[in-house]
């Protein structure tokens, strides 16, 4: 399957594989999260004995503690992300393959 990539306006690029893990994830857990929206959180080191380490995580938000600025749409879905994650990832991209979240330079 080819890489479909595209850069959002916020910076982040993603593959279209990841979009279709985002609406996979919202259609099949919703359900129990009415009245939430999903957040996606990246941190990265920059210093110290974990420099150069990241970590990313998918949760579930209330949709009034997502101020507008911060809800931005990769493929069909509508995600929280928080300025400081989009600055990690800006020009990163996000793929899913073999099950999982890659983040790449």
């Amino acid at each position: 399957m080819a890489l479909e990539m595209h850069r959002h306006p916020c910076g982040i690029i993603y593959s279209r594989q990841f979009a279709d893990f985002l609406k996979d994830k919202q259609v099949k857990e919703e359900h129990v999260h009415p009245g939430e929206l999903l957040s996606l959180e990246y941190v990265r080191c920059a210093e110290g004995e974990q420099a150069g380490a990241s970590w990313w995580k998918l949760a579930w938000v209330s949709l009034f503690a997502a101020p507008m600025e911060h809800k931005f749409r990769i493929g069909e879905t509508e995600v929280f992300i928080h300025r400081q994650s989009r600055r990690g990832l800006k020009n990163r991209l996000l793929h899913f393959s073999d099950g999982q979240v890659v983040v790449r330079t």
